[in-house]
């Protein structure tokens, strides 16, 4: 039990790296009319706004390329050290801003942390965790993506509420929508500190020969009995280490007829077309046009997201169980569903002096079946991305190839945020809606036909059978 409580904490530490993916990410949503706004932000158009929403997954998709390279050259606590410099410069820059570029450019910074991040976590606790936890330890950084979510959403209902507007001068003459950036500082300076604490990746160790203290590590969190004949099986499957820290390996000829390699970055790409972002960064915005007020429009982000925590939870006792290929399809259909019932609600809507109308009843049908979706998501495809993602690689790609993925990952995501609000000017919610239903009931198929079940197999064990089928 000592030695289970040992992997869980330090898995806990690295996945503080998703809470700041989270928070980071979301954090936007309470300031998006703000800074759109001429007299408080910077006055911005829908095209304008989008990229200053999606400048932070600009900086995500850099910083996931660079991060599988940099933690296989440097090590994964050096890496997890440089995000957490990244979310706190990110913090006060974006917070002191005064036009849309130098915002923007803070944002990317912060997304630059986001991404090693998203990358960074998976990795360490797929290669510090024993078979038969790793499912529920991986979730862990779905989970802290999801307890950052909410207290992101909990700080911003706070600082707009302060004076009853986001746009209120609080503390030093600062605008209210400006401490919602500026309070990131805080749990970025946390997570620093607590990844000094961590043991360095046995996969990393070996990597760079120190064999003593790769072999304590396995003994000391993933309860290795044989640590000599398992450090033997890494080498085997790290194969040429000359090679690895070259993301050119990753994307060379021969390692891109690896089918895996090419589902894995698929599906991370794929994972962004479930529309999930779409609700978390326009949330405010998206209940204010539902016919929310103020007040509540910042409220409900609060009760979504302790649905997510609840439900990822769900999702972290059933990926052991059940299987992750299970998760993803029970997921996919949900969500899809969902999604169209919510477009079906939008079309019933009215039009008045060009803002969307809609009765209480068809507000409260929306928020509902909104949440059902969410439900099936953050119980089933948001634990299961990262944690497949940090499983279905081979070893001496892992990192980097989470990198690369990941990197695909934010490339979605930047296309989705992006092209949500000039999508909703132009098209309107049900439209939009209906279109990510249908990429959600898309990636049912994906699942189901390409994508390799990984539970409770042994990393070394998919490296081998990889190897093996690629020959």
């Amino acid at each position: 039990m000592a030695t289970n409580r040992s992997v869980v904490y330090i898995s806990t530490i690295a996945a503080l790296g998703g809470f700041l993916f989270g928070f980071d990410t979301a954090v936007i949503s309470g300031t998006v009319e703000s800074i759109r706004d001429e007299k408080f932000g910077f006055g911005l158009t829908s095209g304008e706004l989008g990229f200053a929403v999606a400048s932070v997954l600009i900086g995500s998709a850099v910083g996931a390329w660079y991060a599988g390279l940099a933690a296989m050259k440097f090590g994964r606590v050096k890496v997890m050290l440089t995000a957490s410099l990244l979310f706190s410069i990110s913090a006060i820059g974006s917070a002191l801003s005064v036009g849309l570029w130098d915002f923007s450019l803070w944002r990317l910074v912060g997304g630059l942390g986001v991404g090693i991040a998203a990358v960074i976590a998976p990795a360490y606790i797929a290669e510090v965790s024993p078979a038969h936890l790793r499912g529920r330890l991986g979730s862990l950084q779905q989970l802290a993506i999801a307890i950052g979510l909410l207290a992101s959403f909990i700080s911003n209902y706070y600082f707009a509420n302060i004076h009853h507007s986001p746009n209120a001068p609080l503390w030093w003459n600062l605008l209210a929508w400006r401490w919602m950036l500026l309070i990131e500082i805080v749990p970025a300076a946390l997570y620093g500190l607590m990844a000094l604490r961590l043991p360095e990746s046995p996969r990393y160790l070996v990597s760079k020969n120190k064999i003593e203290q790769a072999k304590h590590v396995l003994i000391k969190y993933t309860q290795e009995t044989l640590p000599e004949q398992k450090i033997e099986q890494i080498k085997q499957t790290l194969g040429n280490l000359d090679d690895i820290v070259s993301i050119k390996h990753v994307l060379s000829p021969k390692t891109l007829f690896v089918p895996i390699v090419w589902v894995g970055i698929s599906f991370a790409f794929v994972a962004q077309f479930t529309g999930i972002n779409i609700i978390l960064y326009y949330a405010s915005s998206l209940w204010r046009v539902a016919g929310f007020s103020q007040s509540l429009s910042f409220a409900v982000p609060i009760g979504t997201t302790i649905i997510g925590v609840l439900m990822t939870v769900v999702g972290m006792l059933l990926i052991d169980k059940i299987g992750r290929r299970k998760l993803l399809l029970i997921g996919s259909i949900g969500m899809g569903i969902s999604l169209w019932a919510t477009a079906f609600i939008f079309i019933n809507a009215t039009e008045v002096n060009g803002s969307l109308t809609l009765t209480p009843v068809l507000s409260w049908s929306a928020l509902i079946s909104a949440h059902l979706f969410y439900i099936f998501f953050c119980s089933t495809w948001g634990p299961a991305i990262w944690v497949i993602l940090g499983e279905v690689f081979p070893n001496k790609i892992r990192t980097t190839a989470i990198g690369v993925a990941t990197c695909a990952n934010w490339i979605g995501n930047v296309i989705v945020t992006w092209s949500f609000p000039p999508m909703l000017q132009f098209f309107g919610l049900a439209p939009t809606y209906f279109f990510y239903g249908i990429c959600c009931i898309g990636s049912f198929f994906m699942v189901k036909y390409l994508i390799p079940e990984t539970n409770n197999k042994e990393l070394e064990e998919m490296s081998y059978q990889i190897q093996r089928n690629s020959q």
